[in-house]
């Protein structure tokens, strides 16, 4: 029996190793295999080299040779030009100028490194093998990064990448935070290791790992109170991904900086293991109305969403009937809110109420005394599941502007002027990359500063980059208009800029309104001015919305670069010509070839001219490019005419002025044959009886088109009590006939 055993299984392998001969075209695997052996630890290494600084260059004389296996990988963005290695006595991290080093030295590959005149050093804090590179400010030599070919001279692979070689270094948070002497330095820094049971300080199932805008620093915390930083890049592919919640074990790469603080770099999210990621009262899983009541006076805190259905009527302090609430907004009182699971109940004992604290953000923007729109929407609070008013209720609620999300925004500035001059996106404004990896940024030219994006140097194509404005009360403000300037360099005609109304400033919920404003071009390979968008009416929205600039790009091998400068909404109402240039001539249009003078109700003089009105079709003195009044209404404009003669120029001069004028804005066009249009408009202070020259603005447009009505916007800031404003053509063509007219409507000024 053993011998006919012994035949079979002779047999089997004769026909496994044909069948594996079969197999012809598959190359042998390639096992790599180092020519030298490490004779020093990592450990030994480290603190043979080491001194304290935080910057320093050396060089290894010694026949030295170390070795270790890779701990660390940049596949997911979150390393940037670094590998770290790690043997059973420390680990140790090298500085390398190249992306993707994981295609090369994967996790667990072992690395055999020769020392002999490589560097060793620091960068800030860091201990690192790098190359040296001189750090002017401080006049010191410090550890740069050597390219990956400078590497790969003085690193030999062994054997295939070996996962069960990369072991984590149980390590807890006040082992290392609070200790920066060189011994704990040596030991910790570069390590691979792992903390137990931490959670990540203010995980609430929303919050990411990092913001769009810039790396971020988050904090895990242990029983006992003790944070560590955890650096996370703005670029990492995990980036947009929320925090883990409840508590798990965190392992990763421990490193220093230069002001003796400790972090951790993640490889990836696989790195975070073991939460339990119970979301239930957090923003994205928040309780409802039925679950907030039957956890009543359980201790429980946490969000809450429902829909707004009243407030309690004045002088109640117990809720105990539905008549102790108003169910109809406005309410008399701005200081609670009754929050349902429909917006159709009307039983109290089916509601929870929670206050608005007085002079929070939370009654500034919730009240339905004053936002009585708000009747029936959708809420989301935040706080403690316990009595309030001796009804169902939500406390704690601190009315901070992190404890509360409305599904329809109120309040907001009535007035905001944005010049985008500084190193950080404003206050208020909000970055959102919805796709890939790029997205807006601060930036200046010549002095001046302005918000831009592009596509340029990013990885991750398609990409969408929104930039919205703070919450604009279109409602409440006194000019409800909207302006900016658009500038592109580099056009290529792919990338596109678009602006829209937002009813709120998240992009993923949000209800959009498209706008047509004037956006900069440029031919390809060139750029533009900053270009106008013109003066952009909003009066036929009511309430409260953002703006919404959307970039969008797919992937090519050029991109626009579009920048976005001077943003201006609302401020005080404007002083117009609107409706005054109607009242010249009695308000009856003159022939387009009929030149006089005009006088309005309100003072204004017109010398050679003529009086436009717009309309549906060109049929003089009837123009459809003049367009309506840029008042919302849905009334035709009139214009002014001026003749461009030498001979006999015409001429518009105002009123007398008082408030100053902070901004002018106006229409302007040709409306013959004619496409050059070029004239001035002077501004005179009118107190003595010479008037006295202050400031000219010249508008010249040699492209201009027939019939096509083009905006001008100009800031002029004089605050002065008597001003006049003069209008009067150049005459470009220094013709004696009139092929210089041209016409000027929707005259409107901002005061000081």
């Amino acid at each position: 029996m053993k011998r006919f055993n012994l035949f079979i299984n002779a047999l089997l392998l004769m026909i496994v190793a044909v069948g594996c001969n079969e197999d012809f075209d598959t190359p042998p695997m390639v096992v790599p295999h180092a020519q030298h052996q490490a004779n020093m630890t990592i450990a030994d290494f480290k603190a043979k080299y080491w001194q304290d600084g935080r910057n320093f260059i050396d060089t290894c004389k010694e026949d030295t040779y170390i070795h270790g296996w890779v701990t660390s990988s940049d596949e997911e963005g979150n390393i940037y030009k670094h590998l770290y290695i790690q043997d059973e006595t420390g680990g140790l991290g090298i500085s390398i100028d190249a992306n993707s080093i994981y295609n090369s030295y994967r996790v667990g590959q072992e690395i055999v490194i020769s020392m002999k005149d490589f560097w060793i050093g620091k960068y800030n804090g860091e201990y690192l093998i790098g190359k040296p590179e001189w750090y002017a400010a401080q006049s010191v030599w410090e550890a740069g990064r050597m390219t990956l070919d400078q590497f790969k001279e003085h690193a030999e692979l062994e054997g295939l990448p070996a996962l069960e070689k990369i072991k984590p270094v149980e390590v807890n948070i006040s082992d290392v935070v609070g200790h920066s002497d060189a011994e704990i330095q040596l030991k910790y820094q570069g390590q691979f290791v792992i903390i137990r049971d931490v959670e990540w300080e203010g995980a609430d199932g929303e919050m990411t790992y990092s913001e769009s805008g810039s790396s971020t620093t988050r904090n895990i915390k242990d029983e006992e109170g003790n944070v560590l930083g955890v650096n996370n890049s703005n670029y990492a592919n995990f980036r947009g991904d929320p925090l883990p919640v409840g508590k798990g074990d965190v392992q990763g790469i421990l490193y220093m900086t230069g002001s003796d603080k400790w972090g951790l770099y993640l490889r990836d999210t696989n790195d975070c293991i073991g939460f339990d990621n119970d979301t239930k009262g957090y923003i994205t899983d928040p309780w409802t109305v039925p679950e907030a009541i039957e956890l009543q006076n359980s201790g429980k805190r946490g969000w809450v969403t429902g829909y707004i259905v009243g407030a309690v009527a004045p002088g109640v302090t117990q809720v105990a009937s539905n008549s102790d609430i108003e169910w109809e907004a406005p309410t008399t009182l701005d200081n609670t809110l009754v929050i349902a699971p429909s917006a159709d109940v009307r039983d109290y004992s089916k509601c929870i109420a929670v206050a608005l604290p007085q002079g929070s953000s939370f009654r500034r923007d919730a009240s339905l005394r004053d936002f009585p729109e708000l009747l029936g929407t959708q809420i989301w609070v935040k706080g403690t599941l316990a009595t309030f008013m001796d009804m169902a209720g939500i406390t704690d609620n601190t009315g901070s502007i992190d404890e509360y999300k409305l599904s329809m925004m109120t309040g907001g500035v009535t007035e905001l002027d944005e010049p985008f001059n500084g190193t950080s996106v404003p206050e208020g404004w909000k970055l959102v990359k919805t796709k890939g990896d790029k997205d807006w940024y601060m930036d200046s030219f010549d002095d001046n500063g302005y918000i831009a994006v592009t596509g340029y140097k990013g990885t991750q194509p398609p990409f969408e980059a929104w930039l919205i404005s703070p919450a604009l009360d279109i409602k409440n403000a006194g000019r409800k208009e909207l302006s900016f300037q658009t500038k592109v360099r580099y056009y290529r005609g792919t990338d596109n800029v678009e602006v829209f109304l937002m009813s709120t400033n998240d992009p993923a919920t949000a209800e959009f309104i498209k706008l047509n404003p004037t956006l900069a071009s440029a031919a390809e390979g060139g750029q533009s001015d900053f270009i106008s968008s013109g003066v952009i009416d909003l009066s036929q929205f009511e309430g409260t919305y953002c703006v919404g600039f959307r970039y969008t790009s797919e992937q090519q091998a050029n991109y626009t670069t579009w920048q976005l400068d001077n943003f201006k909404f609302g401020g005080k109402a404007l002083l117009q010509t609107i409706d005054d240039f109607e009242t010249m001539n009695g308000g009856t249009p003159t022939s387009q070839t009929s030149f006089g003078d005009l006088i309005s109700n309100k003072g204004w003089k017109a010398t050679n001219a003529g009086l436009l009105v717009g309309g549906n079709s060109d049929a003089p003195p009837t123009y459809a490019m003049i367009g309506k009044k840029a008042d919302g209404s849905d009334s035709w404009a009139y214009a002014v005419h001026l003749n461009g003669k030498t001979t006999a120029p015409g001429r518009l001069i105002s009123p007398s002025i008082n408030g100053g004028i902070k901004t002018i804005s106006f229409s302007y066009g040709c409306v013959l044959t004619e496409s050059n249009v070029s004239f001035v408009m002077n501004f005179y202070s009118n107190s003595s009886a010479n008037p006295v020259l202050v400031k000219t603005i010249t508008i010249t447009n040699t492209n201009a088109v027939k019939g096509t009505p083009y905006n001008y916007m100009e800031e002029v800031n004089l605050n002065m009590p008597d001003l006049m404003i003069e209008v009067k053509p150049l005459s470009p063509s220094q013709s004696t006939s009139n092929k210089d007219r041209f016409a000027i409507w929707n005259i409107m000024w901002e005061p000081m």
